[in-house]
């Protein structure tokens, strides 16, 4: 009986989320399941991927060898301090601020829905080199012949031998000794003797050398299929992998910009709102100047100046032009709290102002900010993505989800796919980014907790 229970105690301990429905917390434990299942299902449908990412040194290789890697001991952690938390709760007279919204937090559904929504999209971001399934910057074998505006779900067929060259078709009929390859969009088929298209190649072979082999008449050709799963756009390029890399690039941008707009607003409001006087004018008459320009028609003048640049010129311009409401809200809250006791006794022991303000003030003002920061986020992914979409932003080659709306825009009547899959992406990001948002206002709303 104690062997079959220790049993049970060590599966738990290496499937998390097993722990937590066995005592019936089925919501955290489908969510730590989900992603452990999730982790073996690339483990295992995507090895290839794998192997092929842990032979490569670059920087996108390795954070994806680090992620896929570290998430099962960190869900394994994560999931045994959870259960921890579920059979034990601390009490509530012993819990802080941050500790009493953080519970608050982890009871609200809408919190843990968006912040399991937002952990799956940006494990995608990261390990797009593994869940990719095509170079995201070039087409197929075919080019745009073949490949292009490929419909959700539809494969093109490679015929011949990798290594001797390929010939892509949409569909193939054998006549006699002969292969007519059909290909859409050339409008004119290829013939190709069934002999020309290579020997069969012996033994097993794996990742793109993978080729199945065709008898007709006693004659044998290899042949190997591409899958779309999300189609192509025109240049025949797979819509996935560039939704993948795209994410990236998008849900990077709205991070790093808010950190750059919250750093910039913290400082100048902290620094109109305890000093007050001329430094407040100054300070927020030239933040009065700044909200007068139309934030989207800043940019575009910004921008087009600095024509060319690159991502992390776009980040720093969009930090550098979203910090003014933060810096308001900021100056708020120091005019508020100021002139409370603990800041007069802090005055008058004499400590330093620099000391005053972010050792003993800013800690106090930092709720609303954070809750402003998380809804920033989703309101940076929507600019950068406008900007993307008007040819502003991201350039070409290099994927995000604006200029693929962008790319797809002649094409919204034959070619729906390429706009709406990455515009359904931006509202799915963006609704699970306010959820979360809300979420945080309500825990760190005092008036609110139970």
């Amino acid at each position: 009986m104690a062997a079959a229970k220790s049993e049970v105690r060590l599966v738990e301990s290496l499937i998390p989320g097993l722990g937590h429905i066995r005592r019936g917390y089925v919501g955290a434990g489908a969510r730590f399941l989900t992603f452990f299942l999730t982790w073996w299902l690339i483990v295992v449908f995507r090895f290839d991927a794998v192997v092929r990412v842990l032979g490569e040194f670059d920087f996108d290789s390795f954070i994806a060898a680090v992620i896929l890697f570290g998430l099962p001991p960190l869900l394994v952690k994560a999931a045994h301090r959870s259960l921890h938390v579920h059979v034990d709760p601390p009490p509530r007279s012993g819990l802080g601020t941050w500790q009493l919204a953080w519970r608050d937090l982890r009871r609200n559904p809408r919190a843990l829905w968006g912040m399991t929504l937002l952990a799956f999209l940006y494990l995608g971001s990261f390990l797009a080199p593994v869940l990719a399934p095509y170079d995201p910057k070039t087409g197929g074998a075919g080019g745009e012949i073949v490949h292009k505006l490929r419909a959700p779900g539809t494969q093109v067929i490679l015929v011949g031998h990798p290594k001797l060259g390929e010939v892509a078709a949409n569909e193939i009929t054998v006549v006699g000794d002969y292969a007519v390859l059909e290909r859409q969009f050339a409008r004119t088929n290829r013939t190709v003797k069934v002999e020309d298209l290579g020997v069969p190649p012996r033994g097993w072979a794996r990742g793109a050398d993978r080729v199945q082999t065709a008898e007709v008449d006693g004659k044998q050709f290899p042949y190997r299929t591409e899958r779309y799963l999300l189609g192509t756009d025109r240049g025949g390029r797979d819509l996935l992998s560039r939704l993948l890399y795209g994410s990236r690039i998008s849900l990077f941008i709205g991070f790093v910009a808010m950190f750059v707009a919250v750093t910039l607003g913290v400082l100048f409001g902290s620094l109109a709102g305890y000093f007050g006087g001329w430094v407040d004018g100054v300070i927020m008459r030239f933040v009065d100047i700044l909200l007068a320009f139309p934030r989207l028609l800043l940019l575009l003048l910004i921008v087009s100046v600095y024509e060319g640049a690159g991502i992390f010129t776009v980040v720093v311009i969009l930090g550098a032009t979203g910090w003014m409401g933060v810096s308001r809200l900021v100056r708020a809250e120091f005019l508020r709290v100021k002139e409370l006791d603990y800041a007069v006794a802090a005055t008058s022991l004499g400590y330093k102002r620099p000391r005053i303000m972010f050792r003993h003030l800013l800690p106090n003002c930092m709720a609303p900010v954070i809750v402003n920061a998380t809804l920033l986020v989703g309101n940076t992914i929507l600019v950068e993505a406008a900007l993307s979409y008007l040819g502003f932003g991201v350039k070409p080659p290099e994927a995000s989800w604006g200029n693929i709306i962008s790319s797809g825009q002649p094409y919204l009547d034959s070619a729906w796919w390429i706009s709406t899959i990455p515009g359904l992406l931006i509202v799915f990001a963006v609704v699970c980014i306010n959820l979360v948002g809300d979420a945080l206002r309500d825990a760190l709303d005092p008036k609110g907790r139970s």
